[in-house]
């Protein structure tokens, strides 16, 4: 999950501060764990954690971020790059097995949903400026209508995504749909 190149110590912290994180996510909704919270229970300094982070949000915004990198570092060594079907399938099956394995063990039950919205929607964005790309190259000339088509295929990914992470899809019967989707997208 983080990269090798970073500094021993900066990756004990940050594994630290994750671990917290997850522990206090069982317990508490995300909106009422402080960074006081996750600091005393990683033992880190509150100065440690901002100087790397500005807030509970941004940590959080890089745990999602790291997670997208992730699945697309094994997306790549999984598919060929010129197919860009196989690489999303690789993708958002490593994105959802990270959930159904526990790779990640917060409680996203227990973080609101502007900050379930955040983590579907990371992977999203990515995908979106690759379907707008596909959509030009093979689709329509009418730029209109293929940023329309990007926005609502990629926008009904987010929504099965968001249903994954929030426990109120079944993860085989999601992963179906979207690779449904992505034979669509990509045909």
């Amino acid at each position: 999950m983080l990269s090798e190149k970073m500094d021993l110590r900066v990756k004990k912290t940050y594994l630290a501060l994750i671990k917290s994180l997850e522990d206090l996510s069982k317990r508490k909704n995300f909106s009422d764990i402080t960074v006081n919270e996750i600091c005393d229970n990683a033992m880190v300094g509150r100065g440690t954690f901002y100087k790397h982070f500005n807030d509970k949000y941004d940590f959080l915004s890089f745990l999602i971020n790291e997670l997208v990198n992730d699945c697309m570092t094994k997306a790549s060594e999984a598919a060929q790059s010129d197919n860009l079907c196989k690489y999303y399938k690789v993708f958002f099956s490593k994105f959802i097995e990270n959930f159904k394995e526990g790779k990640y063990n917060f409680n996203f039950k227990q973080i609101d949903n502007y900050m379930v919205q955040g983590v579907a929607f990371s992977p999203i964005a990515i995908v979106h400026n690759e379907v707008l790309k596909h959509l030009r190259e093979n689709y329509s000339k009418d730029d209109k209508l293929n940023r329309f088509m990007a926005q609502y295929l990629t926008m009904v990914l987010a929504i099965v995504l968001f249903c994954i992470i929030k426990g109120e899809q079944d993860i085989e019967e999601a992963k179906e749909s979207i690779f449904f989707l992505l034979e669509k997208l990509f045909a």
